[in-house]
């Protein structure tokens, strides 16, 4: 076979963080950082998976994948327990950087007849790692439609990304990781993630530019989700209030999109912000980056992701803005940089 690459884009958060663990709404956005797949045949009749980035391989057989899939298939989802005891037993003999994707070829292989064997399959990645843009989910991405796209098969929206999260499944040892990250990742552009609808895909071509702000270290995730809650038990109803606020930011912000309104689109994503730094979630740093880029010509900034530190996102309306915004956040001491929207998914 000719060799084959699929290209699999960063995801950043526009809106709805936190909100969305209750219910709400979150809108992500597909940016122009990619993690790629490039498969061609292998030497003998084997996978052979290799992590360029990491200098990591292995090569599985039939029998190895479908090994994998019994117990992973049969794991009790209900359980969180359970899918950290598949990793346990697994990643000695697997690796534990590349069992999310030796397990996403098994279900290929048992379940979609996909066929990985007598393929070999490097993936590399330009996506900052452990900075809030997903870089997990779209090797997973990139990973997964590689194999589907040289089988000349195809899958269903919901199918592929249901399996594309089982690359994250493992990596975040949850049951319920890669919910909101995988959608625009796959689809490529926006797209809109809800606990009781699942993700859609917005139809939305209002291109956008924006400038990523590194405002350092932060806690995991869970703590700031924690963070929340404890805020929820203890003023239950002064919370929802801000939630539902938050929740009408997104639904503002996505119509703005619709109507290439970035200004507008900017003033949710500032008042998003606010309602965070009210949810206690953001940070000096966080508070100070969204500062200067509001005062050096962005429409709007926010804090991108779980927050207490990490990655900040400020929306522009031209390159040249960009261009200022970096330089004034530089001046200060913070590493910045400008990105596009990409509309290439994994999908595509």
């Amino acid at each position: 076979m000719d060799d084959l690459e699929v290209k699999a884009p960063a995801n950043i958060k526009i809106g709805g963080e936190h909100s969305v663990v209750y219910g709400g709404p979150s809108l992500s956005a597909a940016i122009a950082l990619f993690a790629t797949a490039m498969i061609s045949d292998a030497k003998n009749d084997k996978l052979e998976i290799v992590l360029q980035d990491l200098n990591r391989s292995i090569s599985l057989d039939a029998t190895a994948l479908r090994k994998l899939y019994n117990e992973y298939s049969s794991r009790d989802t209900t359980k969180p327990e359970s899918i950290e005891t598949y990793v346990t037993n697994n990643e000695k003999n697997v690796g534990k950087e590349l069992l999310p994707y030796a397990t996403i070829a098994a279900r290929l292989f048992v379940e979609q007849g996909i066929v990985p064997t007598g393929k070999k399959v490097v993936i590399h990645s330009d996506v900052p790692f452990q900075k809030g843009y997903a870089s997990s989910a779209a090797c997973s991405a990139a990973f997964t439609m590689v194999l589907v796209r040289a089988s000349g098969k195809k899958l269903d929206d919901e199918t592929a990304i249901d399996i594309i999260r089982d690359g994250e499944r493992i990596v975040h040892l949850s049951e319920t990781a890669g919910r909101i990250d995988v959608g625009s990742i796959y689809f490529g552009g926006f797209a809109k993630f809800t606990s009781s609808e699942g993700v859609t895909k917005e139809n939305i071509t209002t291109p956008a530019n924006f400038v990523m702000i590194d405002t350092g270290s932060k806690p995991p995730t869970a703590e700031m989700v924690d963070k929340v809650r404890d805020l929820y038990n203890s003023d239950t109803e002064g919370t929802k209030k801000i939630l539902k606020e938050i929740d009408g930011c997104v639904e503002k912000g996505t119509e703005a999109l619709k109507k290439g309104d970035l200004k507008e689109l900017g003033k949710q994503m500032s008042r998003n912000q606010e309602l965070l730094v009210k949810l206690g979630v953001s940070s000096l740093g966080i508070d100070t980056a969204v500062m200067i880029a509001k005062s050096s010509g962005a429409y709007g900034a926010k804090l991108c992701g779980g927050g207490g530190g990490g990655m900040a996102v400020a929306l522009v309306g031209s390159a040249r803005d960009a261009t200022r915004v970096v330089n004034a956040l530089k001046s200060e001491g913070f590493d910045a940089y400008s990105t596009d929207i990409t509309f290439e998914g994994a999908k595509a």
